[in-house]
């Protein structure tokens, strides 16, 4: 399962937010289907990860995403994939996933590719 941060629980595009953000798509990296959770962590990033840990996540996908939470989900093993920016919708992301097209964060890229926290006034927990 592919955690994903949507902006709401309608929401097709993945969001800006990550920690912020008030839902998760989980998607099914086999089949393409995806559930939405509401983020019960709403605000508190840290608690966010151990919440779709919990969930059995074992990637996540990232618009904006702060050192700390990266190295929560590496010390666990869950893979880290950015979007670099790009409002994708989850049907490309699925995509993809499937053709390795989506840049996975390591030790020798991590730095470059994520943010400190963002929540450019549009948080909405």
């Amino acid at each position: 399962m592919i955690a994903i941060p949507l902006d709401n629980k309608d929401a097709t595009t993945i969001s800006t937010l990550y920690g912020q953000a008030p839902y998760f798509a989980l998607l099914d990296e086999v089949g393409g289907s995806f559930t939405v959770l509401e983020n019960s962590a709403c605000g508190n990033g840290v608690k966010g990860v151990e919440f779709l840990k919990s969930k059995g996540i074992d990637g996540t996908v990232f618009y904006h995403m702060g050192e700390g939470l990266y190295k929560m989900y590496a010390q666990d093993g869950v893979s880290v994939f950015s979007v670099q920016k790009e409002l994708m919708s989850l049907d490309k992301i699925f995509l993809s996933l499937q053709k390795e097209e989506l840049v996975k964060l390591d030790k020798s890229n991590y730095k470059e590719l994520l943010d400190a926290g963002v929540c450019e006034s549009k948080c909405g927990c």
